[in-house]
């Protein structure tokens, strides 16, 4: 019904469905437009008209639906992320709508130079790539005239939101020029064969690792973490107090999800920044005020945070996205790709989010995942800085937990949603306590 109500431009069939005060919560190039209303939000669904859909994925949940589509009409195109929730009655109570870059007849990622070729040897090949992601980076497949299989990735100015709002200018190709992949510990692989240069940007061209990857399913086992943590120890030692150039901002890093991004990045096409603002709103539902207000007020843009970070700890080089897509495992130790948010700051940042992202998966609980990272960096990590990186969790992700929790109509995302902020509410609390409250910008 919903793809009909798409491709025909008539939301009539929908008004049955929709409760009277149902909410259509809309974000795109063009704003956020909050409406209410059974025919306001008709109204409001019948401006495009009619048109073709090309593109429909749909997941149905007993309290509601995740649908991303697009579509082509006279007035142009679209294509956007749904979430529609629903009440016990099974009418739709709320929509929420977002903008994402449309996909179809865009021309595809830029061909990899016949430089690039060259340099991975004779007889490389182009072959065909297709891969899943938020940033919209370019990868392409090639096939070395070895057998060998690469990956050769785009990387340049702001070629994604994050790249926009890290100050990106080629993070992992600067990395690469200032040597700092050859002081990597043994045991981590990052897999970058060379990187060449392509007009104002650069192509890095690494091992294909994907056969170490975790996949989507794959647990951790404890002393798996463990091992993970120690590696990242073992970099964030050889950098300490001297991170190498071309690393991103502490502030920029952790405010990747704050509420200047959303407005920084409103008139451009990515899809995630447009979640920003609902999501915060339902983070501020979700969790209790003594918390909520607090992580708000970085969350607004207040510098404070990064700036006592800065002072309570040397900065050193971190990952910037340790994470379970970025992640593998071989046999004499870790593989971590994607250097595109490597930063300069302190490793309990690194933790806070490698564990917003990864606890679930680990056969261990946050408590004891935290006991290893503390045991895996040593004297790096004092009490204060460790207590300020743990308040940066919430602020990187609470947004998703708050997304998750209320606006996701899978209920399995809305149990893990819970289950997190169970967790890092009361530990964020005793951060709180610890540092005497959310720093801020000027107060010392």
């Amino acid at each position: 019904m919903l793809r009909a109500v798409v491709e025909q431009g008539d939301p009539a069939a929908l008004e049955p469905l929709l409760a009277p005060e149902v909410l259509l919560d809309s974000n795109s190039e063009r704003g956020r437009r909050r409406i209410e209303g059974r025919d306001e939000v008709l109204a409001h669904l019948s401006g495009p008209g009619p048109g073709e859909v090309v593109d429909w994925r749909a997941a149905e949940y007993p309290t509601g639906a995740a649908i991303t589509f697009e579509w082509h009409g006279a007035s142009g195109a679209d294509r956007r992320r749904w979430y529609l929730r629903r009440d016990p009655s099974g009418e739709i109570t709320a929509i929420r709508s977002y903008a994402a870059r449309v996909a179809a007849g865009d021309g595809g990622p830029p061909e990899v130079s016949p430089a690039v070729l060259a340099a991975t040897g004779p007889g490389s090949v182009r072959e065909p790539l297709v891969h899943g992601g938020n940033s919209g980076a370019a990868l392409e497949r090639i096939r070395a005239g070895d057998g060998r299989s690469l990956i050769a990735k785009r990387v340049g100015p702001a070629s994604d939101w994050l790249g926009r709002i890290t100050g990106d200018a080629g993070r992992t190709a600067l990395l690469w020029e200032a040597g700092a992949f050859e002081r990597m510990p043994v045991a981590l692989d990052h897999g970058i064969e060379t990187v060449v240069p392509d007009g104002d940007g650069w192509w890095v061209v690494m091992r294909d690792l994907s056969d170490t990857f975790l996949g989507d399913e794959r647990r951790l086992s404890r002393a798996e973490s463990h091992e993970i943590l120690e590696v990242a120890a073992l970099m964030h030692a050889e950098f300490a107090g001297g991170p190498p150039q071309g690393t991103a901002r502490l502030d920029l890093r952790i405010g990747m999800s704050a509420l200047p991004v959303a407005a920084a990045e409103r008139e451009q096409t990515d899809l995630l920044p447009k979640q920003i603002e609902a999501a915060w709103d339902a983070f501020c539902e979700a969790v209790p005020s003594d918390v909520a207000d607090e992580i708000m007020v970085t969350v607004s843009g207040d510098p404070g945070l990064a700036t006592a970070l800065h002072a309570a700890a040397a900065p050193t080089l971190l990952h910037g996205d340790l994470r379970d897509d970025n992640l593998g495992l071989a046999p004499d130790g870790i593989v971590l790709l994607d250097w595109d948010l490597a930063t300069a700051g302190p490793p309990s940042v690194e933790f806070a989010w490698y564990l917003c992202h990864d606890a679930w998966r680990i056969d261990a609980s946050h408590d004891d995942i935290e006991a290893d990272f503390r045991t895996a960096e040593g004297e790096i990590v004092g009490e204060r800085d460790h207590e300020l990186g743990m308040l940066s969790g919430l602020l990187q992700y609470g947004w998703i937990f708050g997304h998750s929790a209320l606006i996701h109509p899978d209920p399995v995302e809305t149990e893990w949603a819970h289950e997190e902020l169970g967790w890092w509410v009361p530990r964020t609390r005793r951060a709180l306590e610890a540092v005497g409250g959310m720093p801020r910008a000027g107060s010392g």
